[in-house]
């Protein structure tokens, strides 16, 4: 991230986040309480969201986090974790030796994660929690262990060049494009390898479980932000509640995601900026992004060199 861009950010956060959190709980004070959901099977059903880094989770986070009935904080961090355990190869080995198998270890581990989210939702009022961990992209298949059947998924991708162009733009570096970076340390190539690497475990988590999880691109919310998720909160069985497009008039508990989301009222289109790059940058990154993004319903696309 370049100095100007960073004071700006800087300046953003600490001019516009107080004005709309006061703006917010105004109001708030001015709405009347929604009705009572009745039916409450739903709230044993656990939401997880899953996105690349620099794809709209954070957005995703608060238009989720909006709706009276779920809580969905910022990035907790332990999910990844707890998922990379549950699929690391040895893992039945290792827990042989205190006589617990990975089936046992994981509906433990469970009831754990249940209880802490569950517990940060009853403290925000609300019966049931999601939660917005971009990490768990690499472990998904720990995640389903983890997890279970009842959980429910909620995938947002956005244009692999986009995201490869703001990773790669951003200072310090991004650690997690390390493993991606070549000899010749391009850090928009890295981006693109990294976001192909997981977008195509997602799109592979997504064939295998077609009826629990839900699609949406970034680029339809941003342009057509009722239709795109009242069909999410139409798959996560809620109401849908009109509030939920001011996404920032409610309370959100702030942590690590993206600072902008903050510090607006609006669905900004953010679409676009790789354009940015030269057209020879921009030809490599798309050879890398193409197969992926096609899989997603994405159109093909020609990058002159000339």
């Amino acid at each position: 991230m370049n100095p100007f861009f960073r004071a700006y950010t800087a300046a953003r956060v600490h001019l516009l986040r107080p004005v709309i959190r006061v703006r917010g709980a105004l109001l708030r004070r001015l709405s009347p309480a929604p009705a009572p959901r009745l039916d409450t099977n739903l709230d044993e059903m656990p939401i997880l969201v899953l996105g690349c880094h620099r794809s709209g989770t954070s957005l995703l986070r608060r238009c989720l986090n909006s709706h009276s009935r779920i809580a969905c904080p910022a990035e907790t961090l332990f999910l990844e974790s707890l998922s990379a355990m549950l699929e690391y190869p040895d893992a039945d080995k290792g827990l042989a030796a205190i006589d617990l198998s990975r089936q046992a270890a994981a509906a433990d581990l469970r009831k754990l994660v249940d209880k802490w989210m569950r517990g940060h939702a009853e403290r925000q009022g609300k019966p049931r929690w999601a939660d917005k961990s971009p990490g768990v992209l690499a472990h998904l298949d720990g995640l389903e262990r983890l997890m279970g059947e009842e959980a429910r998924y909620v995938a947002i991708v956005r244009d692999g060049m986009d995201v490869a162009y703001s990773l790669g733009s951003a200072r310090p570096r991004w650690w997690q494009l390390a493993p991606f970076v070549e000899a010749d340390d391009d850090l928009f190539l890295a981006a693109a390898r990294y976001w192909a690497d997981r977008n195509r475990k997602l799109r592979a988590f997504v064939d295998a479980h077609p009826t629990r999880v839900h699609v949406l691109r970034y680029e339809v919310l941003i342009r057509h932000p009722e239709e795109t998720l009242r069909a999410v909160f139409r798959f996560l069985g809620e109401a849908w509640e009109p509030d939920i497009l001011d996404f920032n008039r409610h309370g959100h508990v702030h942590g690590l995601e993206d600072h902008h989301v903050s510090t607006t009222t609006t669905f900004e289109d953010n679409t676009g900026k790789h354009r940015r790059l030269a057209q020879p940058q921009q030809v490599k990154m798309w050879d890398i992004v193409a197969p992926t993004m096609k899989a997603f319903g994405y159109d093909d696309r020609t990058y002159a060199t000339v």
